[in-house]
Order: structure tokens, then C-alpha cells, then sequence
């Protein structure tokens, strides 16, 4: 009886019931089939197992992003959305089947434990945790858990003692600002990896750090963004755009035109905005550079966005587990709706996108975006736009082919240049923490030596059976000292500091700097600072 309950409850969230006197018989059509399946099957089914298919089957046969939300899956959205989770507080990577820590969250459980970076985690609970069984998802679960409840690790600690360690979990942020540093002398750049509760906090905090520093324009780098909390980007737009500006206007058949405005007193109301998308930047991310081209607030610059501007909703089912269903679509100031086009119920063709703009040229060249004129826009400026789905930037950059390499794509399917870093993280660790004790004295004076190159080759070829080739040995060369030296970076110093690194290579990166420090640009495109 609960299943068919939670199937009846399914139905009603979905709003797929037949109208009048068709709705009774599309209950009792669902309710018998199951009945009968569970009384008159030869065998014995699991009830919960087929609900679950049901439900996963009608959602598919809606738009692409309504969808099925396990119990579990759930939770980890909350926690995303919410900008925290319950945990020990670490960041670790695992090699050769080994949790190794390279740092803690300062003021964290595993701080305040003694835990420190280079300590390999051995067991949990009394069980062991190395292993070819061991994963992320592994971890994930078993170091996460209900805040204050405790957790008994065995630690394998760098100078080789082992330790039997308790800890109490607590609240560990999820910081969705990755990056924020001056750039140049007078550009802030702010890199924003999703939308949740705190990001407005956390951002507004990195700005006045940045604008004590001197900063004067900004860059704020969405690219592989992927959205999160709607309300999120447009109080991050409302900090860029003066009072009573329309940000984003969401509609839906059921769903009567809501609009959502800016308000007074924004922190960067004046000043060049350079924004930076892609076609993994989606939906809050298209909210938000979709107000700022509009409004001719700033530059677009980078690849056309993802297309994602459906506005979902979670409807909880009563196992725990819940349906997200699409209930309007995101339009932008000047009435371009976000939403790329769309077949229902042929999810797998719309998942092929990418693939699709890599054999049209869409990522090398603008000139393979096609629009129909039907879906002119234009923005306050009175600039002409184009409303076929996504945002498509001011100022195009192809997909940086230099590393383009056979070699370069094989290692990089395998993890090797993060596998390597982290090796030599290891075992290089107290050399490492005594003579690059800041970040700035590693970015000017660390560089990988010839003998490290050829471990890494050598690695290649051994674990792998990745052969170098003769060809392109420069640029491989190359890629690696750019790359693993990101990585290192992130290992000691966290996470931001891989992109300080990636950053002076990033040909995207290296024109907006371009772009933003000549006024001539922006009055181009009819844009005031």
C-alpha cells in the first residue's frame, strides 16, 4: 500500500492525470498493475525497486531537466544549495588506493583533532579504508554524517606513527567563490564555481577586499558555472545594475510572469564588468550575464552559454526521495527566453549538445552560431541580440587547441598530471612547506626540474602504457610545467590558487584583461563605465 500511495502522490506532483472522468481510471489503471504484479507475478518483486522505474520512466518523458532526486541525492543538493554540509572537514586526494590529506579547513573538526596535511587515513570505524574498493563516493559517505555526531579514524600520520583519532563532526562550508585576487593592477577577478545561499556573502566580502587592494574593474569568470540557487544570481546582479532594473522575468503555463528587480545601493554600480562564460556556464549563470548584457552593464566574452532556463521545483515523495519538476522558463530583460530548444522525452539527444557543437565548429568559430531574425532582441543600449537559447558573449574566443595532443588527451583520461602532483606532493612535502612556505614565493621561484619530467613519462608508460612520442615534445613539456604546477598549488595552498596559476596560460583570461583595460571597447558596444 505505501508504494501505491507514493505512485498516486507522484501523479498528483507531476499533473500528467487525465482531466474529468479519465483521472479515477488512471489511478485505478497504476494501482492494479501493481497490485497484480505483487499478488499474481511468478515471482517474487520488489515493490520499491519498481515504483522507483515508474517514476524514472514517466519524468523522462517530460523536458530534459525535470527529474527523479533519490533520498540520498537529495540531501547532497540541499547541502550544495545550502552552502554546507556535516563533515570532518578535509581536502583530500586519494592515492595508490590511500586517502591522503593535503589540508585541513582551519578551525575544523580535523584541525582541531591534529590532524595535518600528508596524514593518510587507514581506517574508519574499525574498518579499513584502503583498497581498490575505496573511492570519493566512498569517503563521501563515510565522513560525512549528522553535525556533532563522532567519527573514529585510524591515521597513518607523515612521519610515519599511527595515531587512533575521534572526531566530532561540524558544519563545513561549501565555498562557491574558488578565486578572488588582483589580476592587474587595477582588475579584481572573482571566480564563482555555483550559486548557493552564501555566495552574495561570500562575494560582496571578496569585493571590498579586492577594492581595498585598489580595485577598479572586475572580471568575474562563470565558465563551467552550472547555476544552483536562482535568487543567488540576481542578487548578484542587483550588486552591478542601478535601482528598478528588470534582472529576470520567469513564466509557465501555470505559472502567471513574476519579475524580480534590482534594488538601491549596489557595491559595484560603476566601473568596467567583464563577465566569462562558456557552454557549461547554465542556467543562475545565464540569469546573471543575460541582466548584464541587457543592460549593457558590461562584456560577454568567451563561448555561447549552455542554454538552461527552466525553472525546476523539488517536490518531496514520502520514501524521502523526490521529483524535480520544470514549472516556467527564465527570460532575460529584453524577453530572450534562456532556454535552448528542446524534444520531450529525448533527453539522450538533448545530453549530446556539446558533441553537436564540436562537429558544427560552434566552438572555433561564431560564425557557426546561425540565428533566425525572428528572435532579434535588443538591450538597453539598443545593441542587437539574439534570443535562440543561451547567451551567446559580446566578444567570442575559440577553444584554445594549442594542447590539442594526442599524448595530452590520453593522460589527462587517466588523471595523470592530478595522480603526479599528488605523488609528488608526498613525497616532497616538509621540502615543499620549508622553501615555498607562501604562495607567492612558489609562483615565482617553484619549476619542475628535467628528472621530473622523466618520472612522469616514466609513470606513463609503466602504469599505463602511454608512450611519449618524438613530435610536439615542447609543448608537452610545456603543459606539464603549466599544469602540474597548478596542481601542486592547489594541493598546498587550496583550491584558488590552481586557477592563479591556469590563469596566466588562459587565453580567454589573457584577452579580457585585454579588453577591459581599454576604455575604446566598451564605448563600442555603447557602454559607459
Amino acid at each position: 500500500m505505501l508504494f501505491r500511495n507514493l505512485l498516486i502522490t507522484i501523479l498528483l506532483a507531476i499533473n500528467i492525470l487525465a482531466i474529468g472522468q479519465n483521472e479515477k481510471a488512471t489511478f485505478k489503471k497504476l494501482d492494479k498493475t501493481l497490485k497484480l504484479i505483487e499478488e499474481q507475478y511468478v515471482e517474487k518483486v520488489n515493490s520499491e525497486d519498481l515504483v522507483t522505474k515508474a517514476v524514472k520512466a514517466m519524468v523522462k518523458e517530460l523536458d530534459p531537466h525535470s527529474k527523479y532526486m533519490s533520498a540520498e541525492s537529495l540531501i547532497r543538493s540541499k547541502e550544495t544549495l545550502n552552502g554546507h554540509f556535516a563533515g570532518v572537514g578535509i581536502h583530500y586526494q586519494i592515492i595508490n588506493d590511500t586517502l591522503m590529506v593535503l589540508n585541513t579547513v582551519a578551525g575544523g573538526p580535523s584541525d582541531d583533532a591534529g590532524i595535518m596535511a600528508g596524514d593518510k587515513i587507514i581506517s574508519i570505524e574499525g574498518e579499513i579504508a584502503t583498497g581498490k574498493h575505496i573511492s570519493n563516493s566512498y569517503f563521501s559517505k563515510k565522513l560525512r554524517g549528522k553535525k556533532g555526531s563522532k567519527i573514529n579514524l585510524q591515521v597513518l600520520h607523515h612521519n610515519n606513527t599511527i595515531e587512533d583519532i575521534e572526531i566530532k563532526r561540524g558544519n563545513i562550508a561549501i565555498n562557491t567563490v574558488m578565486l578572488s585576487y588582483m589580476i592587474d593592477s587595477k582588475t579584481g577577478f572573482i571566480r564563482i564555481k555555483n550559486f548557493s545561499r552564501t555566495t552574495n556573502y561570500e562575494f560582496q566580502l571578496a569585493v571590498i577586499q579586492l577594492q581595498i587592494q585598489g580595485m577598479k574593474n572586475i572580471i568575474v569568470d562563470l565558465r563551467g558555472n552550472p547555476g544552483g540557487l536562482m535568487i543567488s544570481s540576481i542578487r548578484l546582479a542587483d550588486d552591478f545594475l542601478k535601482e528598478d532594473k528588470l534582472i529576470v522575468y520567469t513564466q509557465g503555463a501555470n505559472a502567471p510572469r513574476t519579475e524580480y528587480k534590482s534594488k538601491s545601493d549596489g557595491i559595484l554600480e560603476s566601473g568596467r564588468v567583464v563577465v566569462l562564460i562558456d557552454n557549461n556556464s547554465a542556467s543562475a549563470s545565464e540569469i546573471f550575464a543575460g541582466a548584464i548584457q541587457d543592460w549593457d552593464r558590461g562584456l560577454i566574452i568567451g563561448r555561447r552559454s549552455y542554454g538552461k532556463g527552466l525553472v525546476g521545483r523539488n517536490y518531496t515523495l514520502p520514501d524521502g526521495s523526490a521529483i524535480r519538476l520544470t514549472t516556467g522558463r527564465y527570460y532575460t530583460p529584453s524577453g530572450r527566453c534562456i532556454q535552448k530548444d528542446y524534444v520531450k522525452g529525448e533527453k539522450d539527444k538533448y545530453n549530446q549538445d556539446f558533441a553537436k557543437r564540436m562537429e558544427s565548429g560552434e566552438l572555433y568559430s561564431a560564425d557557426s552560431v546561425h540565428f533566425v531574425d525572428s528572435l532579434k532582441y535588443y538591450t538597453d543600449g539598443k545593441r542587437l541580440v539574439y534570443g535562440n537559447g543561451a547567451i551567446m558573449p559580446d566578444v567570442f574566443i575559440p577553444l584554445d587547441t594549442t594542447f590539442n595532443i594526442d599524448y595530452i588527451r590520453k593522460i589527462n583520461r587517466k588523471g595523470l598530471i592530478n595522480e603526479f602532483s599528488g605523488l609528488y606532493f608526498d613525497n616532497n612535502l616538509e621540502y615543499l612547506h620549508l622553501n615555498y612556505p607562501l604562495y607567492s614565493i612558489f609562483d615565482k621561484q617553484f619549476i619542475f626540474i628535467e628528472e621530473d619530467f622523466n618520472t612522469f613519462t616514466s609513470l606513463a608508460l609503466e602504469k599505463y602504457k602511454i608512450e611519449i612520442p618524438e613530435e610536439n615534445i615542447e609543448k608537452i613539456k610545456s603543459y606539464f610545467q603549466l599544469y602540474t604546477k597548478a596542481y601542486l598549488a592547489r594541493n598546498l595552498y587550496k583550491n584558488g590558487s590552481y586557477y592563479k596559476i591556469a590563469n596566466k596560460n588562459d587565453k580567454v583570461v589573457i584577452q579580457a584583461i585585454e579588453i577591459i583595460n581599454k576604455k575604446k571597447n566598451f564605448k563600442a558596444n555603447g557602454i559607459h563605465d
